[in-house]
């Protein structure tokens, strides 16, 4: 696997800059029918994926594809409307071609949401998890220039995971831990699949974030995971898998997740220095 051309990354951020009036310090990616948030945002400049130079566009349902650049809750925020995935068919350079763009452009915190399935029996539709650690599952190493570096930093920062716990109790919203293990997909788990992930510890499961969620930690960004489970995991209930339930759920539970996140948003401190050792 060979690394994006350097030149590319200058294209998409040159682009970029030209067309963005601030250069936010804090990123979030949106899952799943998760980019409802970006309509709550202000004073924004949104941007075509499919017009970003190199910028790879998804063709999954609920995954928007813009870019957009705006304040939330007093905060110059980045957000990625949408995201593409492994199993679309790109390979992990693309898939964490987004994130690099983001670091380049000065950004340092990045949230990572995703919807996935619960594994613990519980978590149920409607939860909102914050990740404190995954298992990559993924058929492709995402990141091979980051092998064989022994990093003592967890990708979920533990001061942001403390946070993030303070806001949820400052508005109120319930809030659980867990481990989420990321699969290639596209096809969702077989029931023998989920109970080989619960004897392994994982709490949810999907088929995002952690090449985003690597990749950011690799260029020094800090990061927040939040899973927000949209469905009990293959073999956990009675009905069967679907994207649209994915969508459903997603949209009756938005303002909840909404709330949260803003206030996240809000309280999180982009500027503490990690203590680490490489």
């Amino acid at each position: 696997m060979t690394s994006y051309p350097d030149e590319r990354v200058f294209e998409a951020v040159g682009f970029l800059k030209q067309r963005l009036f601030v250069a936010p310090a804090v990123g979030i990616v949106m899952g799943s029918g998760l980019g409802g948030l970006v309509e709550e945002m202000e004073q924004t400049t949104r941007i075509r994926y499919a017009d970003i130079p190199h910028f790879p566009v998804s063709s999954v349902k609920g995954h928007e594809g813009e870019v957009v650049v705006g304040r939330l809750c007093g905060r110059h925020l980045l957000a990625l409307s949408g995201r593409v995935h492994y199993y679309e068919g790109h390979p992990m350079e693309t898939v964490v071609f987004p994130i690099t763009v983001m670091a380049s452009l000065g950004v340092r915190t990045v949230i990572v949401t995703n919807a996935a399935g619960g594994i613990n029996k519980k978590f149920s539709p409607g939860d909102i998890i914050i990740i404190t650690d995954h298992m990559d599952l993924m058929r492709e190493i995402p990141l091979k220039n980051l092998a064989g570096r022994r990093h003592s930093r967890e990708i979920y920062d533990p001061k942001y995971r403390d946070q993030a716990a303070c806001a949820a109790a400052e508005v109120g919203v319930t809030f659980k831990t867990g481990v989420y293990a990321a699969l290639s997909g596209p096809s969702y788990e077989t029931p023998a699949e989920i109970r080989a992930l619960q004897i392994m510890g994982a709490d949810m499961v999907g088929m995002s974030t952690v090449p985003e969620a690597t990749e950011a930690c690799r260029l020094g960004m800090k990061v927040l995971g939040v899973s927000f489970i949209t469905n009990q995991a293959a073999g956990l209930s009675r009905n069967p898998l679907s994207h649209q339930e994915v969508i459903e759920t997603s949209a009756r539970h938005l303002p909840t997740v909404k709330k949260f996140i803003k206030q996240v948003i809000k309280t999180l401190d982009p500027g503490y220095k990690h203590h680490e050792h490489v």
